[in-house]
C-alpha cells in the first residue's frame, strides 16, 4: 500500500521545517531543492533501502569521509538547451565540466569502497565514463570558463592577427595623440571605441579639421567622435578578424554540443543520480548532526521509541543536546492507544508530534533521535488532528472544523495508520466532548490504528486504566517550583495542575481555593489521586537516581581496590621469582665454596689437628648455609608450584563462615566472613578489604581457611588483619608481625596489610620480620620494590627495631 499523508498533516507536525534543516544538509542545489520534496518511499521495501544508503551514509561520515561533491552545479537547462539545438555560452559549458569531473571523481571514490558502502557504491555503476567529453570540453574551454586560444589552427591564427591589428591601431593612434596639430582640436587627449572601432573626441566646431569617419556625437552635442581615416583600414581588417573568430568559436561550440547532445540521456541520469546521492548524504549527515538512530524494523515491531528527542528542538530551537528532554513513547503489548495528560506547556503535544516525525522520518529513510534499543514499524498513513481549526470561510467554528477532520480520519484509518490528535474533544461542553472523544478513540483502535492523544478528561484517563488496547501517560510537573518538567511517564495519568498553573501565573489565592471548593466531588478525587501518584513518582525517580550513584561510586571503588590488589600480587611474584634468582646463585656460590675446600684439604693434606679442625669448621659452615639456601629455595619453589584446589560447586550449605572461596573477576582467594542471607548476599574478606557479593560470584568453594605453620602459628585466617595499637614512639604507625612466617605466608600477610592500610588514614606502615637468616627480610623488601603504592620503605629507627622492621610509607 502506497503511503498516505496530507500535507496538512504535514504541517501540523511541522515536517516541512524538518525538511528544510534536511535541505541545509545538501551539498548541491539540486539535492536542496529534493530534500524539500517529496521524500517518503511509496512502499516499505523502498523505505527500507533508504534507510540501508542512511546507515552507510552516516558510516562514512563517522569515519571522516565525505563524498566529493566539490564543483557539481544544476545542468538540466544547459542539457534542455542543448537538446533542442540551442548554442549554450562557453560558461555553460564550463559549469558542465565541472559536474562531469566531479561525477566522475564520485565514481572513482564509491567503487573503491564498494565493500563498506554497497549500497550507495552501486550507484556507481550508473555513473557514465565521460572522461574523453571532458577532455575535449578542456581543449576548447579554460578553466575560467574562457575560449582556449588554441583551441583549434584557425581560431590561433586569428587571433594572433587580431593582437597584430590591435597593436597596429593603438600605434596609430597614439601618434594623434601626441601630434600637437591634432591635439589642439581634440576635447580631451584620449582615445576611446564608438561601435567597437577607436575614435578621438574631437571638439564640434573643429570636426572639418580631422579627416574621418564620425561614430557619435556627445549629448551635449560639443565633441564629435571621429575614427581617423589612416586608421579605418587598420580598423576593417581588425573586423573582419574579429568576425573569422566569432565564427569559429560558434564552430567549436557547436561541436561540443552535439558531443554533448550524442550522450545526453547518460548525462541526465548522472545528474539524477548525483541527486540521490546528495540526499542520502544530506540524510547521513543530520543523523550526525543529531546524534540519530536507526530503529528496529520489522512487520512484526510495535512502536517502542527509547529516549525519543524532538529533532526540531535541537536543529531550530538551539537547544544543545544536553539540554533537550528525552522522553520514552511506546504502545506496550497489544495496546494501541496512548493516552497523554498532564499540565499545559507540559510537553504532551511537542512529544506526540516528535512521535509523529518519527514515523515520517522512518519512511523517508532517514534516522530517528533515539535510543538504540528502540522499534518502529513502517507505517503506511499518518494523520493529525493538532491545534486552531478554525476556517471563516468554510463558515465552520473551531470544533466543527475538528470534528470535519476527525471525521475523515476515522473513515480512512486503518490498520498500519498513526493518529494523533491534540486536545481530543475540547472546544465545546466537557460532557459531551470527553464522551466523543472516547467514542472517537474506541473507534479508530478498533480498525487496527496506532492512536496517540493528548486530553485533560478525567474520563480518557479512566478509558486507559480500565481498557487493556489503551494505556495512560503523564507530562510530568513540579509541584514545588509550579513549573513542568518536560517528561513524560508511560503507564500512569497526569494532573492537569490547572490549580497549580493559575496560582503561579497570579490569580488571588482566594480565587484558586474557591475554584476548589467547586470542582466537583469524583473530579476534586481524581484530580488529587493523580497528583499524588505524581508526587510519589518524582519521589521514586529521585530515590533511583540516588541507588544509581551509589552504585556507579560502589563499582569504582571495586573498580579500583581490584586493580591495586592485581598491582600488589604482580608485585609479590616478581618478589619471588627475583628471590629464587637470587637463591639460585647463592645455593651455585656455596656448592662452589665446598668444593674448593675439599679441594684444598685433598691438595694439601694438612697434619696439625688445628689445621683439620679449621678446615672442617668452614666445611660445616659451608654445608650448613648450603642447607639453609635449599630449604629457602623449597619455599619459595612451593609458593610457584602449590596446585589449586579443584573446589567444589557453591551451594549455600557450604559457604560457612572461614571457608575459604574463589570469586567470578577477582584473582586469588577470599574468606567468607558472613553465610548467605535470605537474598543470597554473603560477606568475604579480599586481601585486606571486606565486601559483599551476590552468591552466584562464588565460582568454587576451596575448603576451610589454611592455618599457618611456625614459630608463632595462629589459628585464624592470613588474610585477616588486626589494626595493631599506635606506637606511641613513632607516632600512629600502623604494624604487622610477619616473624615466624614463611615467605610466602608472611607476603601474603603484608599484601593483606598494605590492601587495608591503603584505605586508612595513616599512610606509615610497619612489617615486623625480624633479623634471622634476613631471608624474610630481603623477600619483604624485594617484593616492596615493585609495589607502586610503597612510595618509600626502608629499615627502622633505633627505637624502631632497626633492621628488623621494614618501614613503609604508603601513597594518598
Amino acid at each position: 500500500m502506497s503511503f498516505r499523508c496530507d500535507p496538512a498533516t504535514l504541517a501540523r507536525l511541522e515536517w516541512p521545517r524538518l525538511a528544510e534543516c534536511l535541505a541545509a544538509c545538501a551539498a548541491t542545489h539540486r539535492g536542496a531543492e529534493a530534500c524539500r520534496g517529496e521524500l517518503f518511499e511509496a512502499t516499505a521495501a523502498g523505505a527500507r533501502e533508504r534507510l540501508k544508503e542512511t546507515d552507510e551514509a552516516r558510516a562514512l561520515l563517522d569515519s571522516e569521509e565525505d563524498l566529493p561533491f566539490g564543483g557539481i552545479e544544476d545542468i538540466r537547462t544547459v542539457l534542455e538547451l542543448i537538446r533542442r539545438g540551442g548554442s549554450p555560452a562557453t560558461a555553460d559549458f564550463a559549469r558542465l565540466r565541472n559536474t562531469l569531473e566531479a561525477a566522475e571523481r564520485i565514481r572513482t571514490f564509491l567503487a573503491s569502497r564498494r565493500e563498506r558502502v554497497p549500497g550507495l557504491s552501486a550507484f556507481a555503476d550508473t555513473l557514465p565514463d565521460t572522461r574523453e567529453l571532458v577532455s575535449r570540453i578542456n581543449s576548447v574551454i579554460t578553466p575560467e570558463g574562457e575560449i582556449a586560444e588554441g583551441a583549434s589552427p584557425e581560431l590561433k591564427k586569428l587571433s594572433r592577427k587580431i593582437r597584430e591589428l590591435e597593436r597596429e591601431i593603438d600605434q596609430r593612434m597614439a601618434g594623434f595623440l601626441r601630434d600637437p596639430n591634432v591635439l589642439t582640436h581634440l576635447q580631451d587627449s584620449y582615445a576611446t571605441l564608438r561601435e567597437n572601432r577607436p575614435v578621438l573626441p574631437v571638439k564640434a566646431e573643429a570636426r572639418r579639421r580631422i579627416r574621418g569617419i564620425v561614430h557619435d556625437v556627445s549629448s551635449s552635442g560639443t565633441t564629435v567622435f571621429i575614427e581617423p581615416e589612416a586608421v579605418v583600414e587598420a580598423g576593417n581588417r581588425l573586423r573582419l578578424a574579429q568576425t573569422g573568430r566569432e565564427r569559429e568559436i560558434e564552430r567549436l561550440l557547436r561541436e561540443l554540443g552535439d558531443k554533448v547532445r550524442a550522450r545526453h540521456e547518460e548525462i541526465t541520469a548522472a545528474g539524477s543520480t548525483i541527486e540521490v546521492l546528495d540526499v542520502a548524504m544530506s540524510r547521513g549527515r543530520l543523523s550526525l548532526r543529531l546524534d540519530a538512530r536507526a530503529p528496529r524494523v520489522g512487520e512484526d515491531e510495535n512502536i517502542d521509541l527509547r529516549q525519543l528527542r524532538h529533532p526540531l528542538l535541537e536543529l531550530e530551537a538551539g537547544l544543545a543536546p544536553e539540554d533537550v528532554v528525552p522522553n520514552d513513547m511506546g504502545f506496550p503489548e497489544d495496546a494501541r492507544g496512548l493516552v497523554i495528560s498532564g499540565p499545559n506547556a507540559g510537553g504532551k503535544t511537542v512529544s506526540a508530534k516528535a512521535l509523529g516525525l518519527a514515523v515520517l522520518s522512518l519512511r523517508a529513510g532517514m534516522h530517528v533521535p533515539c535510543s538504540e534499543q528502540s522499534s518502529l514499524p513502517i507505517l503506511d498513513a499518518v494523520y493529525a488532528d493538532i491545534g486552531d481549526e478554525q476556517d471563516l470561510r468554510a463558515g465552520l467554528s473551531t470544533f466543527s472544523a475538528r470534528m470535519s477532520n476527525l471525521a475523515r480520519i476515522v473513515s480512512d484509518a486503518g490498520s498500519g495508520s498513526l493518529v494523533i490528535v491534540d486536545e481530543v474533544g475540547d472546544g465545546t461542553e466537557p460532557g459531551e466532548g470527553a464522551a466523543l472523544a472516547q467514542a472517537i478513540l474506541e473507534s479508530l483502535v478498533d480498525r487496527g490504528a496506532y492512536v496517540v492523544a493528548t486530553t485533560h478528561f478525567n474520563r480518557l484517563k479512566e478509558l486507559a486504566g480500565s481498557d487493556p488496547r489503551f494505556v495512560n501517560a503523564s507530562a510530568e510537573f513540579n509541584p514545588e517550583t509550579l513549573l513542568p518538567t518536560y517528561r513524560i511517564h508511560l503507564g500512569a495519568p497526569g494532573s492537569s495542575g490547572a490549580m497549580w498553573v493559575a496560582q503561579r501565573m497570579g490569580l488571588d489565592d482566594a480565587v484558586v481555593e474557591k475554584a476548589r471548593d467547586l470542582l466537583d466531588r469524583e473530579d476534586s478525587k481524581l484530580e488529587a489521586l493523580t497528583r499524588g501518584l505524581s508526587e510519589l513518582r518524582q519521589e521514586l525517580e529521585a530515590e533511583r537516581h540516588m541507588a544509581q550513584e551509589v552504585r556507579e561510586q560502589s563499582e569504582a571503588v571495586r573498580e579500583t581496590y581490584e586493580a591495586r590488589l592485581t598491582s600488589l600480587r604482580d608485585a609479590r611474584e616478581q618478589a619471588l621469582a627475583a628471590m629464587k634468582t637470587d637463591l639460585e646463585a647463592a645455593y651455585k656460590n656455596a656448592q662452589s665454596e665446598i668444593a674448593d675446600v675439599v679441594r684444598d684439604l685433598q691438595r694439601e693434606r694438612p697434619s696439625e689437628p688445628a689445621t683439620r679442625r679449621a678446615a672442617g669448621q668452614a666445611a660445616t659452615l659451608a654445608q650448613m648455609s648450603l642447607a639453609d639456601i635449599r630449604e629457602r629455595t623449597a619455599q619459595v619453589e612451593k609458593v610457584h608450584a602449590e596446585p589449586q584446589s579443584a573446589g567444589k560447586e557453591p551451594t549455600p550449605e557450604l559457604l560457612s563462615i572461614g571457608v575459604r572461596v574463589e570469586l567470578v573477576g577477582l584473582p586469588g582467594e577470599a574468606v567468607v566472613l558472613e553465610a548467605p542471607d535470605k537474598r543470597n548476599r554473603l560477606a568475604v574478606r579480599v586481601g585486606g578489604a571486606r565486601m559483599n557479593i551476590a552468591l552466584e560470584r562464588v565460582a568454587k568453594v576451596l575448603g576451610p581457611v589454611r592455618a599457618r605453620t611456625g614459630k608463632k602459628s595462629e589459628s585464624h585466617s592470613v588474610t585477616r588483619v588486626e589494626r595493631a595499637p599506635e606506637e606511641p614512639l613513632s607516632g600512629s604507625t600502623l604494624e604487622c608481625d610477619l616473624r615466624g612466617l614463611r615467605v610466602d605466608e608472611a607476603l601474603e600477610r603484608a599484601e593483606a596489610h598494605l590492601a587495608r592500610g591503603l584505605g586508612h588514614s595513616e599512610n606509615r606502615l610497619r612489617l615486623i620480620h625480624g633479623h634471622g637468616t634476613g631471608a624474610l627480610r630481603d623477600a619483604i623488601r624485594s617484593w616492596l620494590r615493585n609495589v607502586p603504592e610503597a612510595v618509600e620503605f626502608g629499615p627502622g629507627g633505633p627505637r624502631e627495631g632497626g633492621n628488623g622492621v621494614t618501614i613503609v610509607v604508603l601513597e594518598r
